[in-house]
């Protein structure tokens, strides 16, 4: 895979993206600027989107402006955080439009991602503010897997 562009985290075994083709229809649409291209094909857009960490709590923060909080489905399930929904076309005006540029992704969109740590399910909880959606999860202690002696007998 090509070096990651300066400023963005490389893409290697750590990946958080659930499938290989997530990773390959992100590559391509990195390539395109957000225009899908090549074999990859999905009706689904994937916005932008942060995945980091903090001491306490992971948090999944999106760009994805024009939409409503009831919008979003939000959902944990077996350490997958799926998000998706559907950003509407803009209705301004009447008239036939007669586009020059069309860079604003419209339609069903969805990411998954693999969370990189043990997480309270109980304790998502997400906002949309100012054309962002936040997902703040409480992270649990990991598991003891310390060294244990048994006695044979």
């Amino acid at each position: 895979m090509p070096p990651s562009p300066p400023g963005r985290p490389s893409r290697g075994s750590g990946s958080l993206t659930v499938h290989l083709a997530d990773e390959l229809d992100v590559y391509f649409n990195e390539v395109a600027h957000g225009r899908p291209v090549g074999f990859v094909a999905s009706p689904k857009w994937k916005p932008r989107s942060d995945v980091y960490e903090t001491d306490e709590e992971l948090i999944v923060h999106m760009d994805i402006a024009g939409m409503r909080a009831e919008d979003f489905q939000v959902e944990l399930d077996d350490g997958i955080l799926k998000i998706c929904g559907e950003r509407a076309t803009r209705q301004q005006g009447s008239g036939k439009r007669h586009y020059h540029a069309m860079e604003v992704q419209i339609g069903p969109f969805e990411r998954r991602f693999r969370l990189p740590v043990v997480v309270d399910p109980a304790s998502i909880r997400a906002t949309y503010e100012h054309g962002f959606l936040e997902i703040r999860l409480a992270k649990q202690p990991p598991r003891s897997s310390g060294a244990r002696s048994v006695r044979v007998t």
